[in-house]
């Protein structure tokens, strides 16, 4: 579909400066052909803004034969005015649509392609759009030289014949396109890093990973082709063993693919082994500009993992950690690891050895998964004496297919793991870094926190809010000066209560609110558990509205140190509590604490809250 989408505008430019040549710009072909063309253009076009996947100068080469065509309708006297400089115009077009966006701001146009070539780390380096930005205005003076070709069999009869037109419109724009623009594509973004130091001043091959580092935008004419991926969701898995495939580390990953191709996920492993992969040399010009100036395979590995849906990082253990290659690779991507990636996507630590490490070597593993923009729904971990010989195989597989389906239920239905303490700590010490240097070797990772919005507040970060309830400041307090008052009773107290004779069982006789088999037998036991010294002189009124199973309304009148039952609700309650019948049985035979059940909303309250939080003192 991308493909055809972006086919139509050049087949619909075709189709339009055909009909244009053959017809004579005569009304009678050009009104149906341009209504024609718009019909299927228009639709092509929202669809492919709507998808991102049209470049400007794609909607250009579709806007032309649009624009055109509603002129035949609209101003056929204007139509007809340009028709015969129609090559001319559509150079000029192109040019204002190469040239004019980014003087309102939008990305330079070749930055569409550019991306295409590129790892989302280095998008938003001076580097990467200084270069797109250069080689956009170059494209535009080019457009600008075509249409000034194409206007000169207008200008000077001696062209106006079939081979000066052909020349003029034709051969020579595509030479200029071609032998100069498209050359100008691969050689300026190189030529730029050297002219800044970041390249070594030699000849790279075309399509090397210098080139991609620099942004190196394919000509618009041929955008660069992309690799032809599966539909479905892709797990891509980093082997850092020396002995690739054939490995423990690599028979471990393999035991997720069956899982996964259950789960409708492919699996893509990237083994490090024979990789070229430089040292880290502590620079610092990743942090302040977003991506490292050394030419390997390191740049490549890390675009995979960061298109990922899914992630594994997996490595066995030597000398009590990861391999040299994972932890050079680790180590060359500090530029990814200072800023947050925003994606959350889900990913697996692996590791194995011969005896002692593989748990210490996962968690490092799983933490270093925050760099590629995920977080470690678990780890696979194994002990292993030889190629194949596990210790206790079976359950390495059964747990390895486990974690599959984790995995591919979290990429699925889109989860996420609770935010962790880590995640918390992270931010604290990232934060206070970038902000100690924004101004110096930093600045790159500064912006990035301020672009993505996570600098503010740790659930900016998380990308998750914390669930507020509504809270009571006086019903809290109440509760502190209960939990005192009845502290300061029990040290009163004289003592425990007296034992049964010697021999003799206590007899369990049901009293108070666990003798009640009703809400409304409850209700009416309460003023047989009155204490009154408790109650001093209180005065108060406490209406019950009773709802689910039992529906009545009672109220309890306290006064002069006595408390009487009585149906029906009250003139002038002080306090109403309205509650499902067993909500409140449970509250008061013990299986549900009233505190809790009140703050969830359970029951509610109206009038006098702190009369509630003397219940128990005035019942027991």
């Amino acid at each position: 579909m991308e493909r055809l989408l972006n086919l139509l505008p050049a087949l619909g430019l075709a189709a339009y400066l055909t009909g244009l040549e053959v017809g004579g710009h005569d009304l009678a072909l050009m009104r149906p052909l341009s209504l024609v063309l718009a019909l299927v253009l228009l639709p092509a076009a929202i669809l492919g803004l709507r998808r991102k996947v049209l470049p400007d100068i794609a909607l250009g080469l579709a806007g032309y034969p649009l624009l055109a065509g509603a002129m035949w309708w609209l101003a056929p006297a204007w139509a007809l005015a340009i028709a015969p400089a129609a090559a001319a115009w559509l150079y000029l077009w192109l040019a204002a649509v190469a040239g004019l966006p980014p003087l309102w701001g939008r990305a330079p146009f070749t930055t569409f392609y550019a991306r295409r070539t590129t790892p989302p780390g280095v998008w938003e380096t001076d580097v990467f759009k200084a270069i797109n930005r250069h080689l956009t205005w170059a494209w535009t003076g080019i457009f600008l030289a075509c249409a000034g070709l194409a206007a000169l069999p207008r200008l000077l009869p001696a062209l106006s014949g079939l081979t000066g037109l052909l020349v003029c419109t034709v051969a020579l724009p595509l030479a200029l396109m071609l032998g100069l623009g498209a050359r100008l594509n691969r050689w300026y973004p190189a030529h730029y890093q050297r002219r800044l130091g970041l390249v070594p001043a030699v000849a790279h091959p075309a399509g090397s990973a210098a080139e991609t580092m620099a942004a190196a935008a394919p000509a618009p004419a041929a955008p660069a082709k992309e690799d032809q991926m599966s539909a479905k969701p892709l797990v891509v898995a980093l082997n850092a063993s020396p002995h690739a495939g054939m490995g423990n580390t690599g028979q471990m990953i393999e035991m997720l693919r069956p899982a996964l191709a259950a789960e409708g996920l492919d699996l893509e492993v990237l083994e490090l082994h024979g990789k070229e992969i430089g040292y880290c040399l502590g620079c610092g010009f990743c942090m302040e500009r977003g991506a490292c100036w050394i030419d390997d395979d390191h740049p490549k590995l890390v675009e995979r993992l960061l298109a990922a849906d899914a992630i594994v990082l997996a490595s066995p253990v030597y000398f009590y950690h990861v391999t040299g290659q994972m932890k050079t690779f680790l180590d060359r991507s500090l530029a990814y690891g200072h800023k947050p990636r925003g994606t959350w996507k889900p990913g697996l630590a692996i590791s194995v050895t011969a005896r002692v490490g593989e748990t210490q070597v996962a968690e490092y593993l799983s933490g270093m998964l925050r760099v590629y923009g995920a977080y470690a729904v678990g780890a696979l971990t194994a002990l292993a004496t030889a190629p194949g010989e596990f210790l206790g195989k079976a359950d390495v597989e059964a747990r390895a297919a486990d974690l599959a389906r984790d995995l591919a239920r979290a990429v699925k239905e889109k989860r996420r793991y609770p935010v962790t303490g880590n995640d918390y700590v992270y931010w604290l010490f990232m934060r206070e870094l970038v902000t100690a240097y924004k101004d110096s070797f930093m600045r790159d990772d500064y912006a990035h926190w301020r672009k993505k919005g996570v600098y503010e507040s740790f659930e900016a970060f998380a990308d998750r809010e914390y669930t507020r309830l509504p809270q009571d400041d006086g019903l809290r307090q109440a509760w502190i000066q209960q939990l005192i008052t009845e502290r300061k009773a029990r040290k009163r107290a004289q003592g425990p209560a007296a034992s049964p004779p010697a021999g003799q069982a206590p007899t369990a006789v049901p009293t108070g609110p666990h003798a009640a088999r009703s809400c409304r037998e409850l209700i009416e036991m309460m003023p047989r558990g009155f204490h009154p010294e408790a109650a001093g002189d209180l005065a108060a009124i406490y209406q019950f509205e009773v709802s689910g199973d039992e529906v009545f309304t009672a109220h309890l009148t306290i006064m002069g140190g006595q408390c009487a039952f009585s149906e029906g609700p009250a003139e002038r309650p002080d306090v109403v509590i309205k509650t499902p019948a067993q909500v409140w049985l449970d509250i008061a035979q013990g299986r549900l604490n009233g505190q809790s059940a009140f703050m969830s909303g359970q029951y509610q309250v109206t009038g006098n809250v702190m009369l509630l939080m003397r219940l128990g003192q005035l019942f027991g």
